[in-house]
């Protein structure tokens, strides 16, 4: 009887002993993790100039926002060009992966045009450039992306747009960064500032 309870106990001080190393394991993967997180906010929140390195660090931040909110989009619409890499990312890396990626459909925007011709200051989508397949489920998960909102203006027109194809859908917007002043806010973010932001891989007109 002895021998039995000693290898009972000696199992059960296994078990026990690898559930308890797995645990602390797991704990400080998690602290890492955190810890990794607060030093890639602190590098790149409030910043006037983003490099690539950094927009993808932002990505994966707001991943974490989209998946914490249990959101799992079957398409990602990105705004051109600020949100196409964006939505790669995303795709194939943070939400979907290489072998599974979720649908990229990219929305290329234009200046609204008034009468006599004169231009609008306000974007809209470019449905000559832009088509969006037809036989998408109109109740579908859609993400709407971009690098910024400064605005807002572009983001809001873009989501109408989204609507008439997806009505009973569920449209949801995500960018990197949103002015605090903008009139329409993404429902995803990863910083708010109210500095002008440019970032390394775009050219500007001075």
């Amino acid at each position: 009887m002895g021998t039995w309870r000693d290898m009972w106990i000696a199992t059960v001080s296994v078990v026990v002993g690898a559930i308890f190393t797995w645990f602390i394991g797991w704990f400080q993967a998690k602290r890492a993790e955190r810890e990794l997180i607060k030093k890639i906010q602190h590098a790149v929140f409030d910043k006037e100039q983003v490099s690539i390195s950094e927009e993808l660090l932002m990505t994966r931040l707001l991943a974490k926002k989209i998946q914490e909110d249990k959101f799992n989009p079957d398409f990602i619409f990105a705004i051109c060009p600020g949100g196409a890499m964006i939505a790669e990312w995303l795709s194939r890396g943070f939400l979907g992966s290489r072998s599974a990626p979720i649908p990229v459909q990219l929305l290329y925007m234009a200046r609204e045009q008034g009468g006599a011709g004169i231009i609008v200051d306000r974007a809209v989508i470019n449905e000559s450039l832009t088509a969006v397949p037809s036989g998408l489920a109109k109740n579908s998960k859609v993400l709407l992306v971009n690098d910024i909102s400064r605005g807002g203006y572009t983001l809001g027109s873009a989501a109408e747009f989204l609507k008439k194809h997806f009505p009973d859908g569920d449209i949801r917007s995500a960018t990197l960064i949103c002015a605090k002043d903008a009139n329409v806010k993404p429902i995803y973010s990863v910083a708010m500032t109210a500095k002008v932001v440019r970032f390394d891989w775009k050219s500007y007109e001075e």
